[in-house]
């Protein structure tokens, strides 16, 4: 029994090595289980330089220039451009006098792949074919401050595939046979800001639910009570909150608000810049709860709840989303240039109501970074 000699004459040599075969033990099984919860994880194809080319040879898609006029992708051939170009420069005229060209500021000047390292961050509807939520993250290079813009779905910006201007949101339905929806809309996004997108995650209404439940619920605050019968929100106690992953997703997608004052419910004057508040909001203490994790069960049973719930692209490994994910939690507000998008309301001839930019995204991304 020379095992048993060893241990009786050299005891704490002994436990040493128990103690540390154990914990070796309890790592590695961690490491199986996490490692399993992101190779769970839905993948999506994502190569956007690859598409984009596909696109360009496609016979169907041939190669153009984004127009210096505006075309609405639903129009009819007796369409009247003269009449639509005569409108929108009416309409522009009437909200800023001297204003540039409608596509100068729709049509972004390329900015330098290695300045940012970029996220976009995907809300889907039930549908899954359409953009509910649009958020885009830049890291700039060697540790700089972090950019966070919300994008309006309704921004009306060029779409390559379709040889015209549609709503940004429209791009995740893809290039039918060419491009992905999350390639068709990382294109998108980056002919309007110029900045290329390196990674993108998306997911979807149930999924959303399920993260915020798993996480612990978000924390919101109201004065009165509120409620949006369009996306079911109803919180009948003013003050702070905890809303579990139903509420929270009614919050995050409320557009038409209303609040109880006097007896009376009264519009709070909801927007789509409401709504990207509330939602970065929610990112900013989703960020906040990853940072208490305790322990290696805590940690992997969180990213079991993420992996069942958000689909990647296929470019984004193991290696890539543990980094990103350790580098931003905890961060809060103040660590984090916040901007919304500068637009003007616009309703086609068609009666399509849409936002175009207003101001080069480049000119307002240059106030954080020059």
């Amino acid at each position: 029994m020379p095992l048993v000699k060893y241990a009786v004459f050299h005891p704490w040599k002994t436990a040493a090595v128990l103690v540390v075969g154990v914990v070796l033990g309890v790592g590695a099984f961690y490491v199986y289980q996490v490692s399993t919860a992101f190779g769970a994880v839905a993948t999506e194809e994502f190569d956007p330089s690859e598409a984009r080319e596909a696109i360009d040879e496609s016979p169907v898609h041939p190669e153009v220039s984004p127009p210096s006029t505006v075309i609405d992708l639903d129009l009819e051939p007796t369409y009247d451009l003269d009449a639509e170009l005569a409108l929108i420069e009416e309409q522009r005229a009437a909200v800023d006098q001297g204003s540039e060209t409608f596509n100068s500021a729709a049509y972004g000047r390329p900015i330098d792949d290695d300045l940012y390292d970029t996220y976009l961050l995907v809300g889907t509807d039930a549908s899954g074919f359409l953009a509910d939520t649009i958020v885009f993250a830049l890291q700039p290079g060697e540790g700089g401050t972090p950019a966070l813009v919300s994008l309006p779905r309704d921004l009306f910006v060029w779409n390559m595939c379709k040889q015209t201007f549609t709503r940004l949101n429209t791009g995740l339905g893809g290039c039918k046979g060419v491009a992905s929806g999350a390639e068709l809309l990382a294109i998108m996004v980056e002919d309007y800001t110029g900045i290329p997108v390196d990674h993108l995650a998306r997911v979807d209404f149930k999924g959303f639910e399920r993260v915020v439940d798993t996480m612990g619920g978000i924390r919101v605050c109201v004065d009165h009570p509120r409620r949006d019968l369009r996306s079911h929100l109803d919180l009948p106690s003013t003050g702070c909150q905890r809303l579990d992953g139903e509420d929270a997703l009614a919050w995050v997608r409320s557009r038409h608000p209303e609040e109880l004052v006097n007896g009376n419910w009264r519009s709070v004057g909801g927007s789509d810049f409401g709504r990207q508040e509330r939602q970065q909001d929610v990112l900013f203490q989703m960020a906040a709860k990853i940072a208490t994790f305790t322990s290696p069960a805590s940690l992997s049973r969180r990213l079991s709840a993420v992996a069942s719930s958000v689909r990647l692209d296929s470019s984004w490994s193991l290696g890539d989303a543990v980094v990103a994910a350790w580098r931003y939690r905890g961060i809060t507000q103040d660590e984090v240039h916040r901007f919304s998008i500068e637009v003007d309301n616009y309703r086609t001839t068609y009666g399509q109501a849409v936002l175009i930019p207003s101001v080069p995204f480049a000119e307002q991304l240059a106030e954080f970074y020059d």
